[in-house]
Order: structure tokens, then sequence, then C-alpha cells
């Protein structure tokens, strides 16, 4: 029996994403509501926040690309050119730039509600065999237009929801155990939240390095395997910095299984303008 993906209480329920897609399954939108719990102390959306909106476009589209077989994430890349702050809707309008026998390629390009430029990305799936768990493609594209029921919302921060706690800003330590709100349909964390906790790593490091308020802009996101058993812990190695400005490396390990090595992310922040 194909397991029902995600479950009544989930991350990807309570973000109150809506969707639309194209008969050809060559394009989807998909549309998200800015709450404050999903913006930093800045005031506008988490990088990370972004990038979840952006994996779960990209995935489900990709994942019509690749039918019968399945889809892992293998690679995002995020760069954020504008702010979107609580009130605002993103829509996210992503495009197969290629869909072939190993690989599937999406491109997303996000906007607010008035048509302003918010963010650009682009994902790489690698195309794996179809496991009776997975759900099915043609379900995907006849499903309702939001995951959400009446009652889903966030309770709280993003981060305090996950239950990311920093436990050596200076390092960029923090530690977030793997938990059913945050799985993806393969029993794994979600690749979105994968890329907030390495948001939230060089966040802390970078913040820390500078002394300054800085936020995650960019994101480029390499998938080496799956975070299953937790806690999933980062280490993070600052490349530079310069007046409101910070470059950094950030490595996330699945520490309840012998520390294997889950991502490898480079992340630029930057000082919001005042």
């Amino acid at each position: 029996m194909t397991a029902v993906y995600p479950p009544e209480h989930h991350l990807l329920r309570d973000l109150r994403f809506t969707f639309e897609h194209a008969a050809d399954r060559t394009r989807s939108r998909a549309w998200m509501p800015v709450v404050g719990e999903l913006c930093t102390d800045q005031g506008s959306a988490r990088a990370g926040a972004l990038a979840t909106l952006v994996d779960v476009i990209g995935g489900g589209l990709a994942a019509g690309a690749a039918a019968p077989g399945w889809i892992a994430t293998a690679d995002l890349t995020l760069a954020v050119v504008g702010s979107a702050r609580a009130g605002a809707v993103v829509e996210a309008r992503a495009q197969v730039l290629r869909a072939g026998r190993t690989t599937v390629v999406i491109e997303v390009a996000l906007v607010d509600e008035r048509e302003r430029d918010v963010g650009i990305a682009t994902m790489s799936f690698a195309v794996l065999p179809r496991r009776e768990t997975n759900p099915v493609a043609d379900d995907l594209h006849a499903s309702p237009p939001t995951m959400a029921s009446p009652t889903s919302h966030l309770e709280g921060p993003l981060l305090e929801q996950l239950g990311l706690e920093v436990r050596d800003a200076a390092q960029g330590v923090v530690e977030v155990p793997v938990i059913d709100w945050s799985l993806n349909s393969m029993g794994a964390m979600q690749g979105g939240v994968v890329a907030t906790v390495a948001d939230a790593a060089a966040e802390a490091a970078l913040r820390a390095a500078t002394g300054r308020p800085l936020v995650v802009t960019d994101l480029y996101v390499t998938y080496l395997g799956f975070g299953r058993v937790g806690p999933v812990r980062s280490r993070v190695d600052v490349l530079g910095t310069s007046a409101g400005h910070g470059a950094a490396r950030v490595e996330l390990f699945d520490a309840g299984a012998e520390n294997r090595q889950m991502t490898v992310v480079h992340a630029v922040a930057t000082e919001a303008p005042a």
C-alpha cells in the first residue's frame, strides 16, 4: 500500500503551501504565506524557509518528470535577492530544465505578490528505482491544491519547532533531532529542513565572527546522505568576513549514525539594510 505523505501533523502542512501544476508536467507553481515564525530576527523570511518551498515544488515537479522512477535531491542552489516579510506571499515558479534517465534539473524563480524578485534557485535530482512506499506521481498532480488542513499552522518559530539548539555559536555547532514532523517521504530529514539547519549554523558562526546581525542570503547545498537517526549536528568553517558580509562552509553529520556526513553547504550572509 502506498503511504500517505505528508502525515496529518507535518511541517509541509503547517507551512500552508498551495499548488498549481501544468498538465504537461513541465511547470508548476506554489505559494507560501510568510508568517513571523518563518522570519529571522531582522524581519525577513529565512533562506531555509524559502529553500523548503523550493525543495517541495521542485521535488513534486521532478517526481513527475522522473516517473515511473522516484527522485532524491542531489543539490540545491538558492540566491535570495529580495526581502519577503511577514504578511507577504512568496510564489515559486518552477520549470523543468532537463529530464534525463539519471538526473532531473529544475529551476525555480521566487517572486512576491507584487511581482518583485525574491530569489532564484536551481535543483538537481538523482532518479531512483521506485519503492512501494513512495508517493505516485499521478497522485501528486491529482491531489488537492493544498496539503494544509483548516487547523494547520506553525505553533512557534521554525527553528524552535524543529528543536534546533545552538551548542557553540563561534564554531557554528547546532543540533537538531530527526522527528516525524520534518521527515521526507523516505523517512529522513526533509531536504528543505536540512538547508534550514545549515542556514542557522552559518548564521550563528558568521554573527559570532563579525559581531553583526548577518542573515544568510545564498545557499549552495550538496546532499551526500540522509539524516535518519539524529541528532543532526553541524560544523562550520568561516571562510571570510568583511563589513556587513561573510562566507562559510557548513558540514552536517548524523551523530546517531556514526557521524555520517550528510551535507556540505557553502553559505553567504549579509547585513540587512536598515
